[in-house]
């Protein structure tokens, strides 16, 4: 596919490796790789109190007998406002993990669903002139990109992290840390040469 200058202009070609953006295979693993890196961020805090938690009195509601209403011990029981809640959420770990070749094998399957859709852009390495908003701005309008932009370099300068910081539209990864979830949940995917063979090696 074509190489483009930050400007936007045609460099010249390159080969886009086969193991990463020629593969087949069932999609619904690239739903297993979502689900799990979902599954990885849940804070998994949510807490509810049973009816040996709550606060309330342990005095018997009524007589067990001759009032005409059902037989209760307690008003902390979880039929009552106030009470405890029943099989309520409690504090517990989300995460999983899926096994090394069925996490690259969703990744190549991403990567080239969004090559099919024309929706990758290879461009040379670059540096920044300055640490600034405007300047990566100026970048992206040279491109031509729109929508959610995924930017895959080999190292995220500093300079690079302040340029995108503000910029909420634009997610700026290094190659090594992409995940299934990023590639799937951006509308374009924009990589640097170096991020290019770097994403190569670890699909080697």
């Amino acid at each position: 596919m074509d190489l483009l200058t930050i400007a936007g202009t045609v460099k010249g070609q390159i080969e886009l490796p086969t193991a990463l953006f020629d593969q087949k295979g069932k999609k619904g693993l690239v739903w297993e790789s979502v689900k799990c890196y979902l599954a990885n961020q849940r804070q998994g805090n949510a807490s509810t109190k049973t009816r040996a938690e709550v606060s309330g009195t342990g005095k018997k509601p009524h007589r067990q007998k001759h009032t005409g209403h059902s037989r209760h011990g307690s008003r902390r029981s979880p039929i009552f406002v106030g009470g405890g809640i029943a099989w309520g959420a409690k504090p517990r770990d989300y995460s999983y993990s899926l096994p090394k070749k069925l996490r690259r094998q969703s990744l190549a399957l991403a990567l080239t669903a969004r090559r099919e859709e024309q929706a990758v852009t290879v461009v040379e390495d670059f540096e920044l002139p300055e640490p600034k908003t405007r300047e990566m701005a100026k970048l992206l309008g040279g491109l031509n990109l729109g929508g959610r932009v995924l930017l895959l370099t080999d190292v995220v300068s500093e300079s690079m992290k302040r340029a995108s910081r503000n910029i909420s539209h634009l997610t700026v990864r290094a190659a090594v840390a992409v995940s299934t979830h990023d590639v799937v949940s951006h509308d374009r995917i924009v990589l640097t040469e170096s991020g290019l063979k770097r994403l190569a090696e670890m699909a080697a």
